[in-house]
C-alpha cells in the first residue's frame, strides 16, 4: 500500500484588530447576505451593528452602511413610514458616508417604488424609480468594474449574480456606473452598480472574498471616520 498524502495545511486566517464599525442592514425587508461577506468585513478589522430601517429612527455610530437584498416592496409602507431612517441614510450619503447597497437596498435608495397599485417612498438617493415585474430576472453575472469605487480601487474582471423581480424605471440619463456587464441585465443597457457620492449600489450580489472588496470597502471607512 502506498503511503497517504498528507492533507494541505490550511493558511491561518489573520483578523485584524477592529478600527471601524460598519452599520448593516437587517430585519424583515433586508435579510439576504452571503454570510462570508459580513465575516470578510470582521476579518478586515470591521466592527459590524444591526439595524433595521423599518422600526428604528437611529442608526449605529458607525463609518460605513451595507444594505443588502430582500423585499422592501413587501412591507414598503413601513419603510415609507420611517422618514427619519430615510432622511438619516441620505444625509450620510450626502456627506461622503461609505455605503453599499445590493438588489433590495439599491431598490430602497431609489425614489419610490411601485408595487401593484400602491407607491411606496423611498429614500430618493438615486434618480430613478423601482418597479416590480411578474418575470424574475436571474443570472449569473460576469463583467468588468470600470472605474474605481468604495469596494475596489482598480479596474478589473468581476462575477456575480442577480435575482430579482423588478426593474429601474426613469434611470437619469447622467446616472454613473462602476460595472459593465457581458452576461447580466444589470440596472440599465447592462450597466450595473450605480454611484453618487460615496455611494454603490447595485442589482448583481457580489462574493467579496473573489477579490478585495472587503479590504477596499474598510480601508474607506477608516478614512472617512479620520475626516
Amino acid at each position: 500500500m502506498k503511503n497517504p498524502l498528507p492533507l494541505a495545511k490550511k493558511s491561518k486566517i489573520i483578523i485584524k484588530k477592529p478600527k471601524t464599525t460598519i452599520s448593516i442592514a437587517l430585519d424583515s425587508s433586508f435579510n439576504f447576505y452571503y454570510r462570508d461577506n459580513l465575516e470578510a468585513l470582521r476579518r478586515e478589522g470591521a466592527i459590524l451593528k444591526f439595524f433595521s430601517p423599518i422600526y428604528h429612527e437611529k442608526l449605529p455610530k458607525s463609518d460605513g452602511i451595507y444594505i443588502g437584498g430582500g423585499f422592501p416592496e413587501i412591507l414598503g409602507d413601513l419603510l415609507e413610514k420611517n422618514h427619519v431612517m430615510r432622511k438619516t441614510i441620505k444625509k450620510l450619503s450626502e456627506e461622503n458616508t461609505p455605503i453599499y447597497a445590493e438588489c433590495g437596498g439599491l431598490m430602497y435608495l431609489t425614489k419610490s417604488i411601485d408595487y401593484g397599485n400602491k407607491k411606496f417612498k423611498m429614500i430618493g438617493l438615486f434618480d430613478a424609480e423601482t418597479k416590480m415585474t411578474k418575470k424574475m430576472k436571474l443570472n449569473y453575472t460576469k463583467g468588468k468594474i470600470i472605474s474605481k469605487n468604495i469596494i475596489s480601487d482598480k479596474t478589473h474582471d468581476l462575477r456575480g449574480h442577480e435575482f430579482h423581480y423588478s426593474e429601474l424605471d426613469s434611470v437619469s440619463s447622467d446616472s454613473k456606473f462602476a460595472y459593465e456587464l457581458d452576461i447580466g441585465e444589470g440596472i440599465k443597457n447592462h450597466k450595473d452598480g450605480m454611484i453618487q457620492y460615496n455611494t454603490l449600489a447595485s442589482y448583481g450580489h457580489l462574493y467579496f472574498d473573489s477579490s478585495n472588496y472587503a479590504k477596499i470597502f474598510v480601508k474607506n471607512c477608516i478614512d472617512h471616520s479620520r475626516r
